[in-house]
């Protein structure tokens, strides 16, 4: 399955389940809410499961339930590290606006001005902002090129700017018309797109003359002790959770991977990681370890563009609105992930598993409203 096709079917999904299931009386203490996932677990076949439930102040809730790994039987533990698919997305767009607070840029700057190729959508002349790649109004399509940079057991070997360049560029070698753009004027039409995502991590390197990987590790990993988050596969230690999708009645396991256009989704960390960035995020004066800015954190919090059931902020969507938590979610393959937070109270949940078809967004729900019970 193609990866557009996995991120609009979590989009779908998204919409659909937050709607439903609001009747039903919240859970209010740990054995119930355990005994909640772990009936999940067993009912959409999820052979590991990390959850994390907590506020502004302290760590509510959290559990690592099932096996990292079927095959050797290791039982999941928090360090172990689950692929983040587009939960990684956040991470990206942290860096640009890390870019953005020290003044590097504007947010409706043309993106060309700082590329050393050109990216225009074929049709149009308006041109292309940093806060259109933000809020999946760019125009960039996800192409069937993609499809073809998945590598199984290995780092990716291909460049990301060579690919992007050549993705995006009249006469590279990846390049398409009708399958790497939308036909609609950027700015004009919300069209979620990974591509976007990477753009932005190429973007990052030219401004900054870092590889995108170490700019992560000095700026975002480091200040906040993510010290179990990693982009590439030689990179990482300790136990990595083995994928899985439930096929003719079993789990059947996939190699690790990676993709070239890896920094929409290919970030690899834990629960307590993720914690850490979302604690900084949700601040209501800023953060000094990410230097960020409160004006700017409330920026990414606000809906910058609204199409139908999205309502998009800068690379994070406001996921309910009668909750009003903000957040994001993942699907690739053999893994789903879901993490949101209020950005008042502060309560948040984190779900990760290593099953490719399930659903997440209900159990969010849950463990937030389990949050707002148990704070």
């Amino acid at each position: 399955m193609s990866k557009i096709i996995i991120e609009l079917l979590a989009i779908l999904v998204l919409s659909f389940l937050f709607s439903c299931n609001r009747d039903e009386e919240p859970i209010d203490n740990e054995e119930e809410f355990e005994e909640y996932l772990m009936d999940e677990m067993d009912a959409q076949h999820i052979p590991a499961l990390a959850t994390m439930v907590f506020d502004d102040e302290s760590v509510l809730y959290e559990s690592y339930l099932g096996k990292s790994s079927l095959e050797t039987n290791e039982r999941l533990t928090g360090k172990d590290k689950f692929l983040l698919a587009s939960v990684s997305k956040v991470i990206t767009a942290t860096t640009l606006l890390q870019l953005y607070d020290q003044g590097l840029i504007a947010l409706d700057h043309p993106v060309n001005d700082y590329l050393d190729f050109e990216v225009k959508v074929p049709g149009y002349s308006k041109e292309i902002t940093f806060k259109m790649l933000l809020t999946h109004t760019s125009g960039i399509a996800d192409g069937s090129a993609l499809d073809n940079q998945y590598y199984y057991g290995e780092d990716s070997p291909v460049a990301l700017d060579f690919f992007m360049k050549n993705y995006l560029e009249v006469g590279g070698e990846f390049y398409s018309i009708s399958e790497n753009f939308h036909d609609f004027e950027p700015g004009s039409t919300y069209e979620y797109s990974n591509v976007g995502s990477a753009l932005l991590a190429v973007l990052v390197e030219q401004l900054t003359g870092e590889p995108f990987v170490n700019y992560c590790r000095d700026n975002i990993f480091t200040p906040l002790g993510m010290t179990n988050t990693f982009w590439r596969l030689d990179a990482v230690t300790g136990t990595i959770v083995q994928p899985y999708d439930y096929v003719s009645g079993s789990n059947q396991k996939i190699e690790h991977y990676t993709f070239t256009d890896y920094p929409n989704g290919g970030l690899r960390s834990t629960a307590a990681d993720l914690h850490k960035l979302l604690m900084e995020l949700s601040s209501d004066d800023g953060s000094a370890k990410l230097g960020l800015s409160a004006k700017t954190l409330t920026e990414m919090l606000t809906v910058q563009f609204r199409s139908g059931e999205d309502q998009v902020g800068l690379h994070i969507f406001k996921m309910d609105n009668e909750l009003g938590i903000w957040g994001h979610d993942g699907g690739e393959q053999r893994v789903a992930t879901i993490m949101a937070f209020h950005p008042t109270n502060n309560i948040g949940a984190i779900l990760l598993c290593n099953q490719g078809e399930a659903d997440l967004e209900d159990m969010l729900l849950e463990a937030y409203e389990f949050g707002l019970e148990i704070n």
